[in-house]
């Protein structure tokens, strides 16, 4: 008897072991995503408020002097736009990424985040661009595409980073740039702009 019981708990405890484990959802681990390009602008190299010149990037100005500048909070670097004290009756400016390859990826995405401040009038702006035939060196010849990203504006003013959402760049093959764009002037339309966690990945 005392052995039926014996050989009764045993199969009890193995069924109980097969069928009582969680689902496999419950572990499932988070799908890997091939990150194509990314740039988070780390503290370490941030040179806080001298002219944003990581390796590979395109600082350009192209109305007036102002330009894109390396900045820091709260150990978190990010670079930004401000006309403000130029001056000018214009400023535009462009930070340009390195050149990155998309032909071994595929649905490939961009995200970023953007924050404003001092910002009340839409013509004072952030734009993101790409571009296929940038040479490196000519801005303006080159041919640079309006990417839909949300992106901070004179509605979301303090400071507060706003998700760019997944932008779509599954269209796009071979080498490309991105361009964080910003129009504004030393006068009404002198509020500013920051970028950061800039990531493009393979979904």
């Amino acid at each position: 008897m005392k052995n039926i019981l014996k050989l009764s708990f045993l199969l009890a405890l193995i069924v109980s072991v097969f069928t009582g484990c969680s689902d496999e959802e419950d572990f499932e681990i988070a799908p890997y995503k091939p990150q194509v390009f990314g740039e988070s602008f780390p503290e370490a190299d941030i040179d806080y408020n001298a002219n944003f010149d990581f390796p590979g990037w395109v600082n350009f100005a192209e109305t007036g002097t102002k330009k894109w500048i390396e900045r820091d909070f709260n150990n978190s670097g990010y670079i930004q736009f401000s006309p403000f004290g130029s001056g000018e009756a214009s400023n535009i400016g462009w930070a340009i990424t390195p050149k990155f390859n998309l032909d071994s990826t595929v649905n490939e995405v961009l995200t970023f985040q953007s924050a404003s401040n001092f910002v009340d009038n839409p013509a004072n702006k952030l734009e993101v661009f790409i571009s296929t035939n940038f040479d490196g060196t000519n801005v303006l010849a080159a041919t640079w595409i309006p990417l839909d990203a949300v992106v901070a504006d004179d509605t979301t003013n303090g400071y507060i980073y706003i998700p760019s959402g997944e932008i779509d760049l599954s269209t796009y093959t071979g080498n490309v740039n991105l361009a964080f764009k910003v129009t504004g002037n030393g006068t009404a339309l002198d509020g500013l702009f920051q970028v950061d966690d800039i990531k493009v990945y393979s979904k």
